[in-house]
Order: structure tokens, then C-alpha cells, then sequence
């Protein structure tokens, strides 16, 4: 007959705390039924070789669990203090690991397959060693950083939101990974961030993915926080398309198992991570370089800004990261202006990134050499050359020509005074003057009409009130183009006409 046996077990400051497991079954059964409580206190379980432990009820250990034979759960919860280290055969079935301690390890010599895992216990960080682990329920995060090192954090549960947190993260090192088996076409989250035992703090960017079919396939991620240079990944090596990528963070991303291509949203914080665009990949096409991955969304995914690029179909090697495609300059135009007039410039810089810099050259001509819209008033035919900087470092440079006409002043070269209403006056015809002297003299020199009224009508023929004889006429002409303080002067012939 199977026995019950429930276990309030307390230990005083005369225990020699964990130097021994105060529970040690030695090979018997340990059967706690639903509803019953075991408290563990102050030290450790371990479960020899032989033993079973079967589970329907709450275990609390504030020592470690050791297992080198067999674990049961079914709806139970085991909560752990310190240490899990699984040496043989455990089973889940509905039942709770809940790890509610600081620096705790999952650990031992056999996978673990947890039903479900909780992170309890505030903001704490527990590390997976020495074995990877497996969640088939829920995995729950809570605030704690699940710090995986080399090793591997599976989760085969397939429903999108089987990964949950507030504040936590999975992090990893090397080859490891937080890894989700996916069957839908829904997103997934990876709530990764980087170690915070090694260069901390950490950082929690997290990525997603959106499997282009419902077939069962099998994804990893980690993110690596500092310059992927380091790493191997020359940030300053990348293809033509693009122009800088990420050397903040980069992330690790594997298809572990199935063929079907990803939309796969990767996050950052504008303020500390810089504004990126787009995504790269290292080595494909081109190899021992950062490639352009192909047009982006941007957007914003579990309070952050993001990126999502979809297609994305290769997976090896793993280097992913953000980054900043080439921009260009529209220059507008085209610029053309009489000699004398000015223009502004209205260039467009094709960039969602704030601008660093500007520079114009040359700068003759120029209302400014460093802002992106300045008047041009150029004395000749000019080409300036723009160079634009965002605040990636990206560069985009073009050359926007200012054609300059001489200036005309528009005289008729005849007038016929006959008062038909048609070219009875000698007038300036431009509608672009602001400043005017005409005068006009006669075959001896003498001056028969002036004016420095741009409204003036215009020299009728007459002077001093006598009609002058038909015949060639000398005039002269100051003059000054609308938005021009240049004075200009001409002169020619007029034949008045009877």
C-alpha cells in the first residue's frame, strides 16, 4: 500500500545548513497527496537512486532538489530556494517548478522537461549551467533574468503566449539561446536581453518573429550588447546598400528545425541605441560582410521602436543587426535666376534620422553654408556641391546647379507717340525692377526726359512740351533686379516713329 507522508520539517541554528541534504529519501517513496504542504526549511531534498517522489501537492525547499532517480508532478508545485539539479527522471505533467531564489542553477547530469516554469521571488537571476532545459507549459519570467549561459532554454509549447514577463529576460552566452517551437503564423517573442554578469547592465532587446506558414519549426535568439567587432563582425564592413550598422547590440538568431522564411521585428531605444532603419545580416550574399536584408517597417513592438523586415529565409550563419540604408538628396529645381536675382534651394534629404551636419560649397553666393534650405544669389552660372550627415554617420552628397542668365533690362528699340493707344510711351518693361534711373538724350546731347519712377509711364516724345522730330534717340539706364542690391547700368538706341 502506498503511504502518505506530508512533512514540516524545521531546522534550528544547530543544523549544519545544506552541508547535508536534511531530506534523503534513500531509495524509498515519497508520495505528498493534493492538498498537502512539505516545507523544506533551511536545507535540502535529495532524491537517491530508486527513489520516487511523487507530487500532487506543494513542496517548498529552501535548500536545493537533487534528483538521481524519478520526480512525478501532476498539478503540484515545487518551490526551490537554491539549487535544481536533475541527475535522472523528471515529469512534469500540469504541475509548477517555481525557482524563488537568488543565483540559483539549473543543473545536473539529464535535461530537465519542466511543465511549467516560474521565476518568483522579485528581481533575481538564475542560471542555467551545466544543461539545457526544456518548458512544455508556461514559462514565466515574472522580473528575473533567466541567464542561460551556453546552454539552451526550450520552450516546445507552441501557443504564442507561452512566454511571460514584467520586467524579466532570458539572457545567453556563446551557442546559447532561448528557443520557441512555433506552428502558427502568430508572432512570437523572444523577451531576450544581454548578461548582466558580464558587461552590465544589461540590456533588454527583445525580437520577434512571424513564420510565413503553420508548419512546426524551431527558432532561437540572443542578444550580445557591445560592438559585434568584437565578436568577428566588422561593423565597419557592409555592402553598398547600406551605410552603417549597429555597434551597440547585435543578436544571434537560429531555424533550428523546419524551412519557412520569417517577419522578424527587431527592437531598440532611440536614445541610448542611436535610430536605425533597417536590418543586416552577416555573410549572405556577400561573405565576411554586414548585407543589406531587404526593405524594412518601422514601427514600435513591446514599448520600444522597431524594425521588421519580412522574407527573411537564412539563418546561417546567426548574425543579425540593425541598420542604416544609404539616403540620397533630392536636389529639387531646377535653379534659374537673371543675373542680379536670387533663389532659394530646396533640397530634400531622403532620411528619418535628425541630420548632423551640413555643409555648401563653395559658399560665394550662399545665405548659409550649414542649413539645409539657404538663398542662392549667385553672379554666375554655379554648381554647389551639398554634403549631408545624419546622425548615424551616414553621408549623402550631390551637386544642385544655380544657372544664372544675364540680366536684361527690356527697352522697346521704337515708340510711335501718335496717342493710337499702342506703344505711345518709352518705358522700362521689366516687372522685376526695384530701382530705376532712365534718361534719354537727343543727337546733341541734350537730356530730353528722365525718371526714377519705376511706375513712370514712360517718355511721350515731347520736350519741353515740343513734339521732337522722328529719329534716334541715345538713352541710359541704372537699374536694380528684385531681390538683388547689385546696380546695374545699360544704355542703347530708341527710334521714335511719327
Amino acid at each position: 500500500m502506498n503511504k502518505f507522508f506530508a512533512f514540516l520539517i524545521l531546522c534550528g541554528a544547530y543544523c549544519s545548513a545544506f552541508s547535508q541534504a536534511l531530506v534523503n529519501n534513500n531509495g524509498a517513496s515519497i508520495y505528498v497527496m493534493d492538498g498537502a504542504s512539505v516545507i523544506v526549511k533551511t536545507n535540502s531534498l535529495h532524491n537517491l537512486a530508486g527513489g520516487v517522489l511523487n507530487n500532487q501537492g506543494t513542496i517548498t525547499v529552501e535548500g536545493d532538489v537533487t534528483n538521481d532517480a524519478t520526480i512525478n508532478g501532476n498539478g503540484d508545485t515545487i518551490r526551490v530556494y537554491m539549487d535544481w539539479v536533475n541527475n535522472s527522471s523528471y515529469t512534469g505533467n500540469n504541475s509548477w517548478v517555481d525557482l524563488y531564489g537568488d543565483n540559483q542553477n539549473i543543473a545536473g547530469t539529464a535535461v530537465t522537461t519542466f511543465n511549467n516554469l516560474n521565476l518568483g521571488g522579485g528581481t533575481v537571476i538564475k542560471t542555467q549551467q551545466s544543461v539545457n532545459a526544456i518548458t512544455s507549459g508556461l514559462l514565466t519570467l515574472n522580473s528575473a533574468e533567466l541567464a542561460t549561459g551556453t546552454n539552451q532554454m526550450y520552450v516546445s509549447n507552441t501557443t504564442p503566449n507561452a512566454i511571460t514577463w514584467s520586467t524579466g529576460f532570458v539572457s545567453s552566452t556563446g551557442a546559447g539561446m532561448l528557443a520557441r517551437a512555433t506552428n502558427s503564423t502568430s508572432v512570437y517573442t523572444f523577451p531576450v536581453g544581454s548578461p548582466s554578469q558580464t558587461n552590465g547592465p544589461s540590456i533588454f532587446r527583445p525580437v520577434q518573429i512571424t513564420p510565413a506558414a503553420a508548419n512546426a519549426d524551431e527558432y532561437g535568439a540572443m542578444v550580445v550588447k557591445g560592438d559585434a567587432t568584437v565578436s568577428g563582425y566588422d561593423v565597419t564592413s557592409f555592402d553598398d546598400s547600406l551605410c552603417a550598422v549597429n555597434p551597440n547590440f547585435f543578436h544571434q538568431l537560429y531555424r533550428v528545425t523546419g524551412n519557412d522564411p520569417v517577419a522578424l521585428t527587431m527592437t531598440f531605444d532611440p536614445a541610448t541605441d542611436g535610430n536605425w532603419t533597417d536590418q543586416a545580416e552577416w555573410s549572405a550574399p556577400i561573405s565576411n560582410l554586414w548585407n543589406y536584408l531587404g526593405p524594412s517597417t518601422a514601427g514600435t513592438a513591446l514599448n520600444l521602436s522597431s524594425v521588421t523586415v519580412s522574407g527573411v529565409n537564412n539563418f546561417n550563419p546567426p548574425p543579425y543587426a540593425l541598420a542604416k540604408k544609404k539616403f540620397t538628396i533630392t536636389s529639387g529645381g531646377p535653379y534659374n535666376i537673371t543675373q542680379g536675382q536670387s533663389t532659394p534651394l530646396d533640397p530634400t534629404a531622403n532620411t528619418t534620422t535628425p541630420l548632423d551636419s551640413i555643409a555648401w560649397s563653395p559658399a560665394s553666393g550662399l545665405s548659409c553654408t550649414n542649413c539645409l534650405t539657404p538663398t542662392a544669389s549667385p553672379e554666375n552660372t554655379t554648381d554647389y556641391t551639398l554634403l549631408v550627415k545624419d546622425a548615424t554617420g551616414c553621408l549623402a552628397i550631390d551637386t544642385i546647379l544655380v544657372t544664372v542668365f544675364p540680366g536684361q533690362l527690356l527697352l522697346p528699340t521704337a515708340f510711335s507717340p501718335n496717342g493710337d493707344g499702342e506703344n505711345d510711351y518709352f518705358h522700362v518693361l521689366n516687372k522685376n525692377i526695384t530701382k530705376v534711373d532712365l534718361q534719354v538724350f537727343n543727337r546733341w546731347g541734350e537730356k530730353v526726359y528722365e525718371t526714377e519712377d519705376i511706375d513712370d509711364r514712360g517718355w511721350d516724345g515731347t520736350f519741353k512740351g515740343m513734339k521732337q522730330d522722328m529719329g534716334v534717340f541715345v538713352w541710359q539706364c541704372q537699374y536694380q533686379f528684385t531681390n538683388s542690391s547689385k546696380l546695374l547700368t545699360a544704355s542703347g538706341n530708341v527710334t521714335l516713329v511719327r
